[in-house]
């Protein structure tokens, strides 16, 4: 609902500007980039836990294989053991896919990350969990949270990932690598987070961003995003 809002706001500014108006600061950011700023911005990011600045053990020392189902009713709440997995929806035996959410809170509660699972929009999630994040799962009949190794990449699917682990510093053209729109949402310590909004895969609408040493990318309602160095 706030997605859908957003983009009512925007084409009537767009609307008024075409009338002669002087476009706002919004609509010249998401003209110039595709990036949602202001109240908007706040509204669609939320409160995000602070953990999202944290960095773990990416060893995977303490991390686990975990297969979760059947799972019914209200869904399932799990703690796993510290370690950076991909979370996905294992395909059940009857060979249909599955839709459904992963929600993960930190220990006062609050919430990391949200995606929905379906092979419409995002199949897996990748995050760091520390050993104290709770991951909730529920709409699916089965999920497994998988260890995932760290390697440098210029493709990056849902979930949240670190500059300078997952993907190198430096000048990129980004844009999806499959249908649909989402979000790329950069976190970094003591600023502002920001925002930028997928709707195409067109490489001629990509977002042209520098991504500095430390950075966290969280990329939701979408299959993956490509980084092409410039």
């Amino acid at each position: 609902m706030k997605r859908v809002l957003f983009l009512v706001l925007i084409i009537g500014l767009f609307a008024l500007s075409g009338c002669g108006q002087e476009p706002s600061e919004i609509v010249l950011a998401y003209q110039e980039n595709s990036e949602i700023i202001g109240s908007e911005k706040d509204s669609i990011i939320g409160e995000v836990s602070d953990t999202i600045y944290d960095s773990i053990d990416r060893s995977n020392a303490k991390a686990e294989e975990i297969f979760l189902g059947p799972i019914e009713g209200q869904g399932v709440d799990i703690t796993p053991p510290e370690g950076r997995y991909r979370i996905s929806a294992d395909m059940p035996p009857d060979g249909m896919p599955q839709s459904g959410r992963i929600l993960v809170h930190d220990e006062e509660g609050v919430l990391l990350l949200s995606e929905i699972i379906d092979y419409s929009f995002a199949g897996s999630v990748t995050v760091d969990l520390s050993g104290s994040h709770t991951v909730h799962i529920d709409g699916l009949d089965y999920a497994m949270l998988i260890p995932e190794e760290t390697k440098v990449s210029d493709d990056l699917s849902a979930g949240i990932w670190e500059v300078g682990k997952d993907i190198a510093a430096g000048n990129y053209s980004i844009f999806p690598t499959d249908y649909g729109f989402g979000d790329l949402q950069i976190f970094e310590e003591g600023k502002s987070p920001r925002l930028f909004e997928f709707l195409n895969t067109s490489p001629e609408t990509a977002v042209e961003l520098e991504l500095k040493e430390g950075q966290k990318l969280k990329i939701t309602g979408i299959y993956s995003l490509k980084f092409k160095p410039l």
